[in-house]
């Protein structure tokens, strides 16, 4: 609630008792040879508290309250994750009925303002936009891991957005556990704003979009992510005949979107099998020469045509469930149309008057009264002081 981006490190554990320390076996020191046996360090009976502190993963805790929340706690937790420039869930699976929801109605109060640099007549024009994000019509770059792989896919997507600080949370971030309960299939997004610099990646604003888990178990969201998408990153950890992720690459590959994909085992350079189609290999690279790599031919793809994105078109897909079409939205929806039809009536002057009428005038000569009779009241208190010390 008072913004701390950091909020999200805080190590939420059960609480248990103290570990208490080792108490090691003594070294045994052979008299005849004096060579020392290094009993200590290969015996497997050391004594240690074999109880474990349990890590709660932060982001579990994040989505278990979110889940936990009506719609006015989660548009107000997905504000305050935006402005602490945090990834947001665009797509949520109920952790009971595996439904897939899309919060729209979040992100309404999310308005951002970003640069963007034109070239017209070999001069570059820079403009400012700024607007409602669920209004926003921007590329899309959806990356999707098959398989198990050893690099952080979401820690790479940071590099991409801004390399200083952590948008999506990943496995080496503080407070990160092994396991996760509530991520798996949720889908993240965020977005890239070009502030006019030379270190800009892109020349206008690019969402981002994260699917958690692997997607060769996650059929639903993968395939909304890649039908919505302008280009798919796919990060696998093999490209051989016969693995399990081919079938999915194979109808990347023969579908028009533009596709690149991370090979985990390869170490080949940038390669175009056709275009629009790009294979890069990930082994003995290091992670800056990979995002590198990554922002050149992404910046390639979108200068040419491409589709856009636009966040009120996930009301539009069918298959998951849309909290603005939910009963109670619809209902608030109305409610505040009926206000917003006044101030299109009305004069603005003339609606306080008419709906509260104890803030007007009645108002002003209430504390015109109260003001008197507090000067009054102060008089009376300075003349019996006076009349004490005569």
């Amino acid at each position: 609630m008072m913004l701390d981006y950091r909020a999200r490190y805080i190590r939420v554990r059960q609480d248990s008792p103290e570990v208490s320390q080792s108490n090691p076996a003594p070294v045994v020191v052979d008299v005849e040879t004096k060579k020392h046996v290094l009993d200590a360090l290969f015996s497997t009976r050391v004594n240690s508290d074999q109880s474990k502190q349990t890590h709660m993963h932060p982001m579990d805790v994040q989505m278990a309250v979110f889940h936990c929340s009506d719609s006015f706690l989660k548009q107000n937790m997905i504000t305050k994750l935006s402005q602490c420039q945090y990834a947001l869930p665009l797509l949520v699976p109920d952790p009971v009925t595996m439904d897939v929801e899309c919060p729209l109605w979040t992100f309404r109060q999310i308005k951002k303002t970003w640069k963007i640099t034109k070239t017209e007549d070999d001069s570059n024009i820079v403009a400012m936009k700024s607007m409602p994000i669920c209004e926003a019509e921007t590329p899309m770059v959806s990356f999707l891991r098959l398989g198990s792989l050893s690099l952080s896919k979401s820690q790479l997507m940071n590099t991409l957005i801004n390399d200083r600080h952590n948008t999506f949370f990943h496995r080496n971030c503080p407070g990160s556990t092994k396991s996760r309960h509530l991520m798996d299939g949720v889908v993240e997004i965020a977005w890239y704003y070009p502030n006019e610099k030379p270190n800009d990646a892109f020349t206008d604003c690019v969402a981002f979009c994260n699917l958690h888990g692997d997607a060769l178990l996650i059929e639903k969201q993968r395939d909304i992510l890649t039908e919505k998408s302008s280009v798919n990153v796919v990060l696998v950890p093999t490209l051989e005949k016969g693995h399990e992720s081919i079938t999915v690459i194979s109808k990347h590959f023969e579908s028009e979107k533009p596709l690149i994909i991370l090979i985990a085992d390869d170490d080949c350079g940038t390669a175009q099998m056709k275009k629009g189609k790009y294979k890069l290999g990930l082994k003995d690279k290091s992670q800056s020469d990979i995002s590198e790599e990554l922002e050149r031919i992404m910046r390639n793809i979108l200068s040419g045509p491409h589709d856009s994105f636009k966040l009120e078109t996930m009301a539009d897909v069918s298959g998951i469930k849309v909290d603005e079409n939910d009963t109670a939205c619809q209902t608030g929806k109305s409610a505040a149309m009926k206000i917003v039809d006044l101030f299109q009536k009305m004069d603005v002057s003339k609606i306080k008057d008419t709906f509260l009428p104890c803030q007007g005038k009645l108002w002003h000569e209430w504390s015109k009264i109260k003001k008197e009779l507090y000067h009054l009241k102060g008089h009376i208190e300075m003349e019996k002081c006076e009349k004490q010390q005569n």
